[in-house]
């Protein structure tokens, strides 16, 4: 072989062990690297908790959501009222990929008969979780539009209600929407072990809670909400066409869970309050002011949280407060959720 041949084939050789060693070099600075990371993501996660490799959850869902739009005088001279909307029942399900939850719901179609007696209620409700282990941050979209008159036969004496259903309120419409920012002070106890069930608890443990909430609130009209007789106690409530609410919620509370084997109960509690900046208009002007209202969260579960296969029963309710003069709003959501899933 001709000199030239057996040194251009020398070089190639040299050339190709360099290769070669560098990308050994490069393949081993990559696993200890993802080795520390795996290493530093295992030290986060607490010997009490178990977290699923699987980053897939699919939940489909059945629930039972009640709205009251409560309405009682500030200055106890006033009869109370509640408008509720028509809502059968609701499916959705909810979707998680890695720390991200989603969940969506519709209404079940309304029958003519319902729509008769109750009213014809159009319904969104759409929530987006991110859970960490400590922090949490929770965006939330509600839209009810048509009421009825739950508790009419105070007001309306010789109303009709197999002929006429209940009083209606086809126009009264509520949109809240917002954020909410938790934190959990013990990495023992989950939240995502409880509600999401993308953990799993091992123990029994719980945590005291905080919540910080930003939300964004109108109620629209152009039918009078105050039934017969209470216009004198509801002046300004009486003339209410439209109205924008910023509220800003501090909210403490605690959670526990209760453990057996891989079923768990879990009830957890917030109540707060905030500041409330409020612009509403009635029919003669506009109106600017500044509130103080009060809010409640309150949670409980029960479930089973297997390897693969999930289930659980949850029941929720939230009130927060729209103060208006002599007038308390009140607005109720309450919620029993069926759920099971699996993990892929």
């Amino acid at each position: 072989m001709p000199f030239g041949s057996v040194l251009a084939q020398t070089r190639n050789e040299k050339q190709l062990a360099k290769e070669k060693e560098a990308k050994r070099k490069r393949d081993e600075k990559e696993r200890k690297k993802r080795e520390k990371k795996e290493k530093k993501e295992k030290a986060k996660i607490p010997e009490n908790i178990e977290v699923f490799p699987k980053n897939f959850l699919f939940k489909p869902k059945f629930a039972y959501p009640s709205v009251i739009f409560n309405v009682s005088s500030r200055k106890k001279n006033g009869e109370n009222f509640n408008w509720k909307p028509s809502i059968p029942g609701v499916v959705g399900a909810a979707i998680r990929i890695k720390k991200v939850y989603v969940s969506a719901a519709f209404k079940l179609p309304s029958d003519k008969t319902l729509i008769k007696q109750y009213c014809d209620t159009k319904y969104t409700d759409i929530f987006i979780n991110i859970q960490g282990r400590i922090t949490s941050w929770g965006f939330f979209y509600r839209d009810y539009k048509g009421y009825y008159l739950k508790d009419y036969g105070k007001f309306y004496s010789n109303w009709n209600e197999d002929s006429l259903g209940y009083p209606k309120s086809n126009n009264l419409h509520v949109i809240e929407g917002g954020l909410n920012i938790g934190f959990n002070f013990n990495k023992n106890f989950s939240l995502n072990a409880a509600f999401a069930q993308s953990e799993r608890q091992k123990k029994s443990a719980g945590s005291f809670l905080m919540n910080i909430s930003e939300r964004y609130q109108r109620i629209e009209t152009d039918t009078n909400i105050v039934p017969p007789g209470q216009k004198d106690n509801y002046p300004n409530l009486d003339r209410l066409q439209a109205g924008d609410f910023l509220t800003t919620l501090i909210s403490f509370g605690a959670g526990y869970q209760f453990v057996m084997g891989k079923f768990h109960l879990t009830p957890v509690l917030l109540a707060g309050t905030g500041v409330q900046f409020q612009s509403y208009v009635q029919s003669s002007f506009k109106r600017f002011w500044i509130n103080v209202p009060t809010y409640v969260n309150g949670r409980a579960q029960f479930g089973y949280n297997g390897d693969n296969f999930f289930a659980n029963v949850i029941y929720g309710i939230e009130f927060n407060t729209i103060p208006i003069k002599e007038s308390r709003i009140r607005l109720y959501y309450q919620n029993i959720e069926f759920g099971l899933g699996i993990r892929f």
